[in-house]
């Protein structure tokens, strides 16, 4: 797995499009993942968890691969609930099946080499290894090196509810080419 995402990482720091990333949904990555899965997480409409899976994991992930290779695989519907937030309304949560759950898992890994490679380092927002504290680390910093004379902190009301999935979908197209 280790030598196909630094290959991904280098394509992206080298040239506009990325080739071949399913190169990474292979077995070896998705028990890795499978290993990384947590005992107590929620079980998806498949009613299969990490324990149930663990019975027959290296045959399970070798069919899955089959139906992959065979463009057989269909991700299952999630399973909805609904967490209350703090301001009485509820936050919507999708709950996967748990084989999708490790095929995001290893596209996600492919996916953060396309694009850590193209961020910038004063991006921190939802990235691997960066954290609030890291920012803020960042911000006490550039505040004692260089001349600020504002600070903007803005909060965009609903984003992740409003994503135009369409759009997303050509961005990631005119990224990668499968």
């Amino acid at each position: 797995m280790e030598r196909e995402t630094k290959g991904i990482r280098y394509q992206s720091e080298h040239f506009p499009t990325v080739q071949g990333i399913m190169h990474c949904v292979n077995e070896q990555s998705l028990m890795v993942e499978h290993r990384k899965q947590k005992r107590k997480k929620a079980i998806g409409i498949d009613g299969v968890d990490k324990e149930a899976y663990d019975g027959n994991a290296a045959e399970n992930i070798r069919v899955l691969i089959e139906r992959m290779k065979k463009m057989q695989y269909r991700p299952l519907p999630v399973r909805r609930t609904y967490i209350p937030k703090a301001n009485g309304k509820q936050r919507p949560l999708g709950i996967p099946a748990y084989e999708d759950r490790l095929v995001q898992g290893v596209m996600a890994n492919a996916l953060n080499e396309v694009y850590e490679a193209r961020f910038l380092d004063c991006s921190y927002g939802f990235r691997p290894g960066r954290s609030a504290h890291d920012v803020v680390g960042y911000i006490n910093q550039t505040i004692m090196v260089h001349k600020v004379n504002y600070v903007l902190e803005a909060d965009i009301k609903g984003f992740f509810d409003n994503v135009n999935h369409e759009w997303l979908m050509k961005f990631l197209e005119h990224d990668i080419q499968v």
